[in-house]
């Protein structure tokens, strides 16, 4: 299983339905607390997780999840609009397994 926050959601559709496609079980959660609701019902093997998020942001989240036994190993990939070195250093600081700032604009 797949969980992926993420409160586009256009992205947030694209994203799993790319991966359900491709047979992968895959869940999006548009906020942290349903997000958190999931968690307390199954772990799942990856977190692909984005920063800017209503009520909690993802460096928060990533936080919370390194802290906690159950939850601490799990891979997270960040993937975030967030670019900046400040913002890179951050999240690497905190352990994510991979970050990916994508792009989604025209082709130039």
């Amino acid at each position: 299983m797949i969980y992926f926050l993420e409160d586009d959601s256009s992205i947030q559709k694209l994203v799993i339905y790319t991966l359900n496609s491709q047979g992968m079980e895959a869940e999006g959660f548009s906020k942290p607390s349903e997000f958190w609701k999931a968690m307390s019902r199954r772990l799942p093997e990856l977190i692909l997780l984005d920063i800017m998020l209503p009520e909690e942001d993802g460096l928060q989240i990533l936080k919370r999840l390194r802290s906690t036994v159950a939850t601490k190993n799990l891979p997270v990939i960040m993937i975030t609009a967030k670019g900046t070195e400040y913002d890179k250093v951050i999240g690497w600081a905190l352990g994510p397994a991979c970050q990916h700032t994508p792009y989604y604009g025209s082709a130039v």
